[in-house]
C-alpha cells in the first residue's frame, strides 16, 4: 500500500538558528518554528494557539538558513516527519519526539518589508536599513540604433509589408481580392 509523509509549515523562528557539522563534514541546521491560530471558541472568545515544530536543515538548506535566517524571520519549509525515540540518560526513561526533516526552504519577507522574499547579496539582516533598488544594467530608454524612436507611439510606424485592400464583390479588384470560402477550418 502506498504512504506519503508530506510537511507544509510557513511559521516564524522561536531562536536563531543552532548549526553543527556532521562527522561527514556536512552542514546541519536546528531550529524551532512557531505558527499560530486564532478562532472563536463556544463563548464567543478569541483564542491563539500556538504549536511549536522542531525541525533540521541539511547541506544546502542548512547553509542557506544559516547565512539569511535569523529569530522572528517566516520561513515557508517543506520536508518530511521523523520519529525519534532516545533512553533519557538522567532517568532511564524512554523519550520520544516528531520532528520534521527540511526538504525545501523558502525565505519569506516580514510584513511591511520591502523585499519580495529573497534575500540580498551579503545576507539580510533585521534592524539594518533596506537596500535600494538595484540597476541590471538596462537602459531606461530603448537605444536608438534600431530605428525606434520612443517618444513616438507604436500605432504610427509601419509595416514593411503592404496591406492587402479588399473591396466589396461588384467592386473591381479581381481574383485576387475575391473572399475564398474553401478554408480548411
Amino acid at each position: 500500500m502506498p504512504s506519503v509523509n508530506k510537511v507544509i509549515l510557513i511559521g516564524n523562528l522561536t531562536r536563531d538558528p543552532e548549526i553543527r557539522q556532521t562527522n561527514g563534514g556536512s552542514m546541519l541546521a536546528s531550529f524551532t518554528l512557531a505558527m499560530s491560530r486564532k478562532y472563536t471558541n463556544g463563548r464567543n472568545e478569541l483564542v491563539d494557539e500556538s504549536c511549536f515544530v522542531d525541525v533540521t536543515a541539511f547541506q544546502r538548506n542548512a547553509e542557506i538558513i544559516q547565512q539569511f535566517v535569523h529569530r522572528g524571520d517566516p520561513l515557508y519549509v517543506e520536508g518530511r516527519l521523523r520519529y525519534e525515540t532516545w533512553d533519557d540518560r538522567a532517568t532511564g526513561a524512554k523519550r520520544n519526539k516528531l520532528s520534521v526533516v527540511c526538504e525545501m526552504v523558502q525565505l519569506l519577507a516580514r510584513k511591511g518589508d520591502a523585499m519580495s522574499g529573497a534575500a540580498p547579496e551579503g545576507g539580510y539582516r533585521h534592524g539594518a536599513p533596506a537596500p535600494a533598488p538595484r540597476s541590471y544594467g538596462m537602459p531606461a530608454t530603448p537605444p536608438a540604433a534600431n530605428g525606434y524612436d520612443p517618444a513616438v507611439p507604436p500605432a504610427q510606424y509601419r509595416s514593411a509589408a503592404p496591406m492587402p485592400s479588399f473591396s466589396p464583390e461588384g467592386q473591381q479588384g479581381g481574383a485576387q481580392d475575391a473572399p475564398v470560402d474553401d478554408l480548411p477550418f
